[in-house]
């Protein structure tokens, strides 16, 4: 019906009404350049200007719009007095975006933008904007409804109106909540990501449309058809327990697609950051910038790490200096690397990776048990710190807490640290250093080493070169005087030595995973290893040297082993060599027990084979 009518009938049918000022108000209208105008006037008054007036009672408003509609003139209802959303407009916008083309020479195009802009746009945004007063962050809210044409210089209708929020604190604005209508004319609301934004790559996409699916946060519809069953606060209502009920999701879908991996320095520590260890300060320091705190107060909270007072159902709470500076938006940590610089020889070693790092930054983030916990540990700390003479005034005054929490199957502790080479780290400061792709390749040899250890033999003496001081197992591992000396002796004394002539010779430069092995003998394809101690009975030397000696042995499956040597400075007795040979008998490994005489010298005689 009406196929006799041209846009540009209706066109000057509209103007004529307005002219007339004949807008009379109807429950349907045409919208025009915010002006309503009954549909069947338009039609009437066509007919009326063609000289054919046609009776008002042979076609019903249904038709009129239709006709109306299907020539690109908006219809909405005029019944509801909250600027909500309406079928009508929403239909409009269906039938309307499927126009594709636009030209801006056309009154009638022109017309479809602004009522796009000033409908269906505008209260996609004010949805937007209401949410925000709840505490949402609008991302974007741009009302721009029309989109570049696939042909050079022409424009289209987008196929959706949106609006992009994320939480207040929400990372990056590259993954967001949003509200919107769709191509059908429905209303939608659902988690989502920047598609067009060239730093995501495709399979940060493929992730996250994964794990968006699984968590039910895609696509949730109000139906046009249904929307007279809403109101902006029932609508804002539904939007909103849906965007808090992912909150969780969102955090977990951002460090999935973005880990947040970082690097740290924790102060030194002898006692595995059990406790504070003994340390030169000056009172003098305290207030001082250029001054670490260790440096001002003689102890890092640091130093706690890792004591079992603050391990609560399976959950570390502990403190370091650098999470203190992450950003205020980050409240979790994919992987944190820890470092620490060596008091004496100011060597980086790499001490571990923690995993999954929960952040706190504030005390009403952290449970009030786990808070109870640190303030009744005040007195031990203090006494703690007494022990090894720090300042204890600070600690008297300040609010114990954690500033972060990390699962305990989630840390990685190295048995021995990693050396780091000298140009790995050139900025010192406690910061939440972010791992650059130089740190990214680093860390990544380390975890592969890990996972798959293998041996990395380097000739030539290093004596010297890798000395820290660590407690393992209980036992203090001192990389002292009388070890050098011992090594750097039977460096001289294998490269010198006719049996061992046609061997590669490595003193503390070997490793075996990140173990530093104290020497290595390598001809063609097979190892002898030496593990130096030095402590003043046989027996005691070969208790602290068989853990490690058969670690190495056994870590690297792929290793021919001829040899396993244990030196020390003692020289075995009768009983010690029974022992001996009863340990090779029941391990069936090929252990045997060199004795060093530092009196001896001769080099040739230092070394006992027993």
């Amino acid at each position: 019906m009406f196929q006799d009518i041209t846009q540009n009938d209706a066109v000057l049918s509209i103007k004529a009404l307005i002219r007339e000022d004949n807008l009379r108000k109807t429950d349907y209208a045409v919208w025009w350049k915010g002006k309503l105008i009954s549909p069947s006037a338009v039609i009437s008054k066509h007919y009326e200007i063609v000289a054919n007036p046609i009776n008002r009672d042979s076609f019903d408003t249904n038709q009129a719009q239709k006709a109306l509609l299907n020539l690109g003139f908006p219809i909405v209802d005029t019944t509801r007095a909250d600027n909500f959303f309406t079928e009508k407009e929403l239909k409009s916008f269906q039938i309307l975006i499927a126009r594709k083309d636009y030209n801006s020479l056309n009154p009638v195009d022109r017309n479809i933008g602004d009522f796009l802009r000033d409908t269906v746009w505008s209260k996609t945004q004010l949805w937007a904007e209401k949410l925000e007063e709840l505490g949402w962050k609008i991302v974007s809210k741009r009302r721009g409804w029309n989109t570049r044409h696939q042909k050079s210089g022409f424009q289209t209708y987008k196929q959706y109106a949106w609006c992009s929020l994320k939480p207040y604190d929400g990372n990056n604005s590259l993954l967001f909540f949003t509200v919107g209508v769709d191509e059908n004319g429905d209303l939608d609301y659902k988690m989502d990501i920047q598609w067009s934004d060239k730093t995501i790559t495709q399979s940060q996409k493929d992730l996250f449309f994964k794990l968006r699916e699984q968590a039910n946060a895609s696509f949730h519809y109000v139906k046009k058809e249904d929307v007279e069953k809403y109101s902006w606060k029932s609508l804002v209502k539904e939007t909103d327990a849906f965007y808090s009920k992912h909150l969780d999701t969102y955090s977990e879908i951002y460090y999935l697609l973005w880990p947040e991996k970082r690097l740290m320095r924790i102060v030194w520590n002898d006692n595995n950051w059990q406790v504070p260890m003994e340390r030169y300060w000056n009172q003098k320091w305290q207030g001082r910038k250029n001054k670490a705190h260790h440096q001002q107060y003689g102890f890092g909270f640091e130093e706690w790490l890792f004591n079992n007072r603050y391990l609560i159902d399976s959950y570390r709470y502990g403190y370091i200096r650098g999470v203190a500076s992450m950003p205020v938006n980050a409240s979790f940590i994919n992987e944190l690397y820890l470092y620490s610089i060596h008091p004496s020889t100011k060597q980086n070693f790499l001490i571990g990776k923690l995993s999954n790092v929960e952040v706190y930054h504030d005390i009403d983030d952290v449970e009030e048990e786990v808070v109870t916990v640190f303030e009744n540990s005040r007195d031990l700390m203090l006494r703690e710190l007494e022990e090894v003479e720090a300042d204890t005034k600070l600690m008297k005054t300040l609010e114990l807490r954690p500033n972060l929490a990390f699962h305990v199957d989630d840390a990685v502790i190295y048995q021995e640290p990693i050396l780091l080479d000298e140009d790995a780290i050139k900025i010192h400061r406690f910061i939440p250093r972010v791992i650059d792709d130089d740190l990214e390749t680093l860390v990544e040899i380390v975890d592969a080493e890990i996972k798959d250890p293998k041996m990395k033999f380097e000739t030539g003496n290093g004596t010297g070169s890798n000395s820290y001081a660590q407690n393992v197992s209980g036992g203090k591992r001192n990389v002292n005087r009388t070890h050098a000396d011992i090594t750097n002796d039977l460096h001289a004394y294998l490269t010198q030595s006719k049996e061992y002539k046609g061997f590669e010779i490595s003193t503390e430069k070997t490793r075996i995973c990140n173990n530093l092995v104290d020497c290595a003998a390598k001809h063609k394809d097979k190892y002898i290893l030496f593990e130096v101690k030095t402590a003043n009975s046989v027996l005691a030397c070969i208790r602290q040297a068989l853990g490690q000696i058969i670690e190495y042995a056994l870590l690297d499956t792929s290793l021919e082993f001829k040899q396993l040597i244990i030196i020390g400075p003692a020289t075995p007795t009768e009983f010690d060599l029974t022992y001996f040979q009863n340990l090779k008998d029941k391990l069936k490994l090929p252990l045997k027990y060199w004795s060093y005489s530092s009196e001896e010298k001769t080099l040739n005689k230092k070394f006992k084979n027993h």
